[in-house]
């Protein structure tokens, strides 16, 4: 994909590479160094074009793609080069080493189910003044050890993709579509 970063007329690239997708074409004000004036929607995705990539994004996160679906995406054979799979072109979480979605990535629901359940575990909760709250400090490589171990069964997402290319924008279509994860 072409680096669109202080480009004027950048809309029309951008039309081009949501039509070849296949993607809604909805106005927008511009969030960061591209200038556009139209993003994509598909679902609850919106999808925002960033320098040499598309950003997708959806704002809550049991919207996104669960565990399993994101791993399938990610292990998806890439139609042009079968040696290559889409999690190299289609990052969950904008990973730039493009690892995959039950790794580091997957978000959990923060809530207190997850609460109990790491404390079950023997995670304590910590008071933060500057948050004026307490937490449970783990990230989300932790998590994601925890649930790859069987230690915690907890519901993950992906929430987040970078789309390096047009095949990757295209099959991130196809996919949401044929998962009816459109659905608004």
């Amino acid at each position: 994909m072409k680096n669109l970063a202080g480009i004027k007329d950048c809309d029309q690239t951008i039309k081009e590479e949501l039509y070849l997708a296949g993607i809604e074409q909805v106005p927008a004000e511009a969030k960061g160094e591209v200038p556009y004036t139209i993003e994509g929607r598909i679902g609850n995705w919106r999808l925002r074009r960033a320098w040499y990539y598309w950003v997708a994004t959806v704002e809550l996160r049991t919207d996104g793609l669960p565990l399993n679906e994101a791993v399938a995406l990610y292990t998806k054979p890439n139609p042009i080069d079968f040696k290559k799979i889409m999690g190299t072109s289609i990052r969950a979480g904008g990973h730039g080493g493009g690892i995959s979605p039950d790794g580091y990535v997957s978000q959990p629901v923060y809530d207190e189910e997850l609460d109990k359940k790491l404390i079950a575990l023997g995670y304590k909760k910590e008071y933060n003044k500057m948050l004026d709250m307490e937490y449970i400090p783990i990230n989300l490589g932790e998590v994601a050890d925890l649930c790859n171990s069987g230690k915690l069964d907890i519901q993950r997402y992906v929430d987040c993709y970078h789309i390096d290319d047009q095949i990757g924008l295209n099959e991130f279509a196809k996919y949401v579509r044929a998962y009816n994860l459109t659905e608004v």
